[in-house]
């Protein structure tokens, strides 16, 4: 007997006749019932949903209970929205965002407590140096700043502020005074130059103006005609020159260089003099026949000072690297440029640039400066020219706590000049010491042999 051809059906949805009885079976979405109807599976009962569901036209949707959690990968548990990380919400300067599960909420920054003020609760700095919960030296002065604090070593005293001591009556390692090697490098150029142009012919004599001569006074730094100094005669600037590096133990040769030390703009740019004058000169014409008398010199002479305290030469900080030079003071008056081992990583890179102008093509220069690597594996100092891949300079070695001179030859370009000398700082491990420069000149021609 076939039941699923009988009337009323016994299957509310598909029958199956089977031998000697039948079957009932239920479209999709729906579920078998022991009375053999069939009854939506698609409800919240059937879901599974952590918090609840909806049924939106015959489907069901789970549902969150808050709008700071949403529906995971399943369709049916809720997971955390962090509005902190993806910078949904703002809070005040003096606060910070903390997430929680399902919302967050703006608590005081380090260095702040909430309190009660003025009828409203608000974060107030906590005063660390006035509740002495700092950790300054005995020997420094706590200074509070919003939301922490500074340390300055007392007067007579250097350090980080943390740890201070006492600085020596005379600091004579600090000071980097071209001395020794580098004073005698420097004489020896000159010597070299001269000799040069006492074995030049000497023509077109220019013959000598009687003038008033107004009484002598001292020499300022730098006067400019095409922007470079024009001082008096050459070789005397040069001895000049000579006279003042011999005696500048002399008391008095200190007290002249002070004087000129007051004439340069008061403000800590990175510029620098040029000293030891041997520049081309504009032809300079007879009075009485009106003839030209002189020419331009053939080549240009050029020494340029770029030390960082009272030089002409603009140093940059390159901002493509990982940290900057910080500008550090002689406990005896003046500044340098270093690098703390205590900042950056190892193999970070800090770059100092000095842009060249004025260089002749196709000629060769001296670089001359001064450095100290204080501290085991603190880094490695490098000198480049331009973009080159390959240093002119190189060093990695502790040599004490001294300054010592490098000198390095310089060859600018066929068809321009030499854009930039590049130095660069390469943290290494070591987190004690620094890595110092100070005391960079430009000379023309190659450099002396010692």
């Amino acid at each position: 007997m076939n039941e699923c051809g009988l009337k009323p059906r016994p299957c509310e949805h598909r029958c199956m006749n089977t031998y000697g009885s039948y079957k009932c079976y239920c479209l999709n979405g729906y579920m078998l019932m022991p009375d053999g109807s069939c009854s939506n599976s698609r409800t919240c009962a059937v879901a599974n949903c952590q918090y609840g569901c909806e049924e939106v036209k015959g489907e069901v949707r789970c549902l969150c209970p808050s709008s700071g959690l949403q529906l995971g990968p399943n369709g049916r548990n809720c997971i955390d929205i962090d509005e902190c990380a993806l910078g949904k919400v703002t809070c005040p300067f003096n606060r910070r965002c903390v997430n929680t599960f399902g919302s967050y909420y703006c608590k005081c920054q380090h260095g702040f407590e909430l309190k009660y003020v003025n009828g409203r609760y608000d974060c107030i700095d906590i005063n660390e140096c006035l509740m002495n919960t700092h950790k300054c030296s005995v020997h420094a002065d706590c200074l509070n700043t919003p939301g922490s604090f500074m340390c300055r070593c007392k007067q007579g005293y250097k350090g980080s502020g943390h740890d201070c001591s006492a600085i020596p009556d005379k600091t004579v390692k600090e000071s980097p005074r071209i001395v020794g090697s580098a004073k005698d490098t420097i004489k020896k150029l000159l010597a070299y130059k001269n000799s040069l142009k006492r074995n030049e012919e000497i023509k077109n004599l220019i013959p000598e103006v009687v003038l008033t001569v107004p009484p002598k006074t001292r020499l300022q730094p730098f006067d400019y005609e095409d922007g470079i100094y024009i001082g008096g005669n050459n070789h005397e600037e040069e001895r000049e020159f000579n006279e003042e590096e011999d005696d500048e133990d002399d008391e008095e040769e200190l007290e002249e260089e002070d004087g000129l030390e007051n004439l340069i703009d008061q403000e800590r740019v990175y510029r620098g003099d040029v000293f030891v004058p041997q520049v081309k000169r504009e032809a300079v014409s007879d009075p009485h026949s009106g003839k030209e008398k002189g020419s331009r010199r053939k080549s240009e002479d050029v020494s340029i000072d770029c030390s960082f305290h009272q030089g002409t030469c603009n140093w940059i900080q390159d901002t493509k690297d990982d940290f900057d030079w910080k500008q550090v003071d002689y406990s005896n008056g003046g500044h340098y440029m270093a690098v703390s081992a205590k900042i950056g990583q190892k193999k970070d890179i800090g770059r100092l640039k000095l842009p060249l102008e004025g260089l002749k093509p196709d000629s060769k220069y001296c670089l001359l400066f001064t450095y100290r690597i204080a501290g085991e594996k603190v880094g490695k100092l490098r000198a480049y020219i331009d973009d080159s891949s390959n240093p002119v300079w190189e060093e990695s070695r502790n040599k004490g706590e001294g300054w010592r001179t490098a000198k390095t030859e310089i060859k600018t370009a066929t068809s321009r000049s030499t854009s930039q000398i590049i130095f660069e700082a390469e943290r290494g491990k070591g987190r004690a010491g620094e890595m110092g420069l100070d005391k960079v000149y430009i000379i023309s021609g190659s450099c002396s042999e010692d």
